[in-house]
């Protein structure tokens, strides 16, 4: 099993492989491609790495930042952006409120709230699907949810824990599967296409599947219950990792990061040693699978520079967390 100082080393390694990517102009990689930058602020700021991640926020601000705090402008946000519109714009919200970059996260939280459905409590996925049509899942929602505690939002965020609680209720077997994917008039989607089931469902019985879900989800839950000390939201925390724990192939991908996040800080706020034992699972993933150069490969067709600067911020962010939620 990985030690803490393993782990604090691959942390090392991660950041500074991800600081050679950096363009002398404060911006990091092949930055036409998309804003898959989006969690490198978060995984510099967390590192002590405050001008670099403040470099990048302005490069951002002068050149992907609008009136409206949308984070669009001179180049492209990418492909995916597309169909989880919400989840990049939460993600730098948060690395430039660590920051004190007040005027990027407070006006890029009064746009990412027109993307709230005030109803279920939920994210819109996409940007323009709002309503009967729109979908919200548990990754942007919780991710969003995230932002909006950092940021003092916490009417918002509670009304994403309560959009997780009721998914949660409506799951017909959660046994064996967790549907993540909720639609206005129709609840949750338990019919979809099988070429798309993995953005619809995680499988327990089947491998490489979406287990950031439970994951993302446990780990918002536990941030909120650290808030305002409410039980239920500990115990929904619980409900959601037992799920990804009963998953039989839950290291067969990458997809297995938020877990990690998830499981430590519910041994931080339980005490409870499966989740440490969990959280250093996941970590011994994370350093198994890291390059000597530092860098961390997602699954294909996500292998070129950008995808692997992406998932290399986000194993650093995650290996942080483990770090200090295993050391308190």
């Amino acid at each position: 099993m990985a030690s803490l100082e393993m782990i604090l080393e691959a942390r090392r390694k991660g950041l500074e492989w991800l600081l050679k990517m950096r363009n002398p102009d404060g911006s990091i990689g092949p930055y036409e491609k998309g804003l898959f930058y989006y969690r490198v602020p978060w995984a510099f700021a967390v590192t002590g790495r405050d001008r670099e991640a403040s470099m990048l926020l302005q490069w951002i601000r002068e050149n992907m930042f609008n009136e409206e705090g949308d984070f669009t402008g001179k180049y492209s946000r990418g492909e995916w952006t597309k169909y989880y519109y919400s989840y990049p714009n939460a993600n730098i919200i948060y690395g430039a409120q660590i920051l004190r970059q007040f005027d990027i996260s407070y006006k890029g939280m009064r746009f990412l709230l027109t993307m709230q459905d005030k109803e279920s409590g939920g994210f819109y996925d996409e940007m323009g699907e709002n309503g009967p049509e729109g979908e919200e899942d548990i990754w942007c929602s919780s991710q969003a949810g995230l932002t909006c505690l950092i940021t003092g939002y916490l009417k918002e965020a509670e009304l994403v824990a309560s959009f997780l609680e009721m998914i949660y209720e409506e799951q017909p077997d959660i046994k064996k599967k967790l549907y993540f994917v909720y639609r206005e008039g129709e609840g949750l989607i338990t019919k979809f296409p099988q070429e798309k089931a993995k953005a619809y469902c995680v499988d327990a019985e089947k491998p490489s599947q979406w287990y950031f879900m439970p994951g993302i989800a446990s780990a918002f839950l536990c941030r909120i219950y650290m808030a305002t000390g409410k039980s239920s939201y500990l115990e929904l925390a619980e409900k959601y990792m037992e799920f990804a724990m009963r998953c039989k192939h839950l290291f067969s991908a990458p997809q297995v990061c938020k877990v990690g996040w998830g499981a430590a800080l519910l041994y931080q706020v339980t005490r409870d040693y499966q989740y440490y034992d969990l959280a250093m699972k996941v970590a011994d993933y994370f350093i198994e699978h890291q390059y000597p150069e530092g860098y961390w490969i997602n699954v294909a067709p996500y292998r070129e520079l950008q995808h692997i600067i992406e998932i290399t911020a986000e194993f650093v962010v995650h290996l942080d967390t483990i770090l200090c939620a295993l050391t308190t």
